[in-house]
């Protein structure tokens, strides 16, 4: 299923710049070269890169002394890349949405059948990926024993928000439990995945994975902001479109506790303008950017108790404030 490219198989250790580098080339060839039947569908997935902020995670946890990483810690960042893309193609099944980064959605192009087959694909080519990794290495044998778990905890996140789409009585506390395995789930994998290949530690796994963790549920939050806050043009995706979907967010959550009339208001089907409005009014966008504060300051809190490099302590604040949205592009 895979081929292995040269570049691929080096043995030589990459500082994060070359290691992010790779990653992206490996995905790129990935996808370019995936069996005939498919091919069209991923070389038209290839022509939007995401923002590679998972991988880019795991390798900046990657980093070992003197700020290198391993050849098999760019193979991971690149499964873990193939992992998230295939949820994107799944989702937009389910949602039925338009465009995914600014291009026609897979299922739009090609049709629903074709764009779940690929979306199988690509997880197994993640999984196919993984166990290219140096077979004499304990971190790939670690790696492939967690990833699995970490794959249901997302799905099954998944699931929870499926099941209670147009649940307008949804608790915070099973928004959360939802998105800690739909989003946050993957997050953590990347960090204690990076971890593995950094030589740290033992004792550090736990804070890599509830950085992780903190991360994932920061980045969810920015995003459910972002769907009241964002253009289309700066998200590349449809905007108020959680609630019309059925999706039900933070910010929505927090604002149906304030106004207990606007359930039937939103039922009778509600202007997007005006949904937004009332979210505004209510305070839910500043309630939910509170939360994100809050996980943010932990998390950097965190961050400085590792003993690690200035370079390596500085790229995961920068992962952090770019998950929170500080940082767009």
């Amino acid at each position: 299923m895979i081929n292995r490219t040269k570049e691929a198989l080096t043995s030589e250790k990459l500082n994060y710049e070359e290691a992010v580098a790779e990653t992206s080339q490996q995905i790129k060839q990935l996808l370019k070269s995936a069996p005939v039947p498919i091919r069209k569908m991923t070389v038209h997935l290839s022509a939007a890169p995401g923002k590679m902020i998972r991988a880019k995670s795991l390798l900046a946890c990657a980093m070992e002394e003197a700020d290198r990483i391993s050849p098999d810690a760019v193979k991971a960042a690149a499964a873990v890349e193939l992992i998230h893309l295939a949820t994107l193609v799944h989702d937009d099944v389910i949602d039925q949405a338009d465009k995914r980064r600014g291009i026609k959605a897979l299922h739009q192009k090609f049709g629903q059948k074709y764009a779940v087959l690929c979306g199988d694909w690509l997880l197994c080519a993640a999984l196919e990926w993984v166990s290219t990794m140096d077979p004499d290495g304990n971190d790939r044998e670690e790696l492939s024993r967690v990833l699995p778990k970490y794959m249901t905890a997302v799905c099954l996140g998944e699931l929870r928000q499926n099941q209670n789409m147009h649940n307008y009585r949804l608790s915070e506390r099973q928004y959360f439990q939802t998105i800690r395995g739909k989003t946050a789930a993957l997050f953590e994998a990347c960090f204690y995945g990076g971890h593995l290949f950094s030589r740290e530690p033992e004792l550090y796994k736990e804070i890599y994975t509830e950085i992780g963790n903190n991360i994932g549920l920061i980045f969810q939050l920015a995003d459910d902001c972002a769907d009241y806050e964002f253009t289309q043009k700066e998200s590349k995706k449809p905007v108020l479109s959680d609630c019309s979907s059925g999706v039900i967010t933070l910010p929505l959550i927090y604002t149906l506790k304030k106004d207990s009339a606007l359930k039937e208001k939103i039922e009778a089907g509600m202007d997007p303008i005006r949904l937004k409005e009332a979210v505004v009014a209510s305070g839910g966008l500043a309630y939910t950017h509170g939360k994100i504060h809050r996980l943010r300051r932990d998390t950097a809190r965190l961050i400085r108790v590792l003993d690690i490099s200035p370079k390596k302590s500085a790229l995961l604040e920068q992962i952090l404030d770019r998950a929170a949205g500080k940082f767009q592009g």
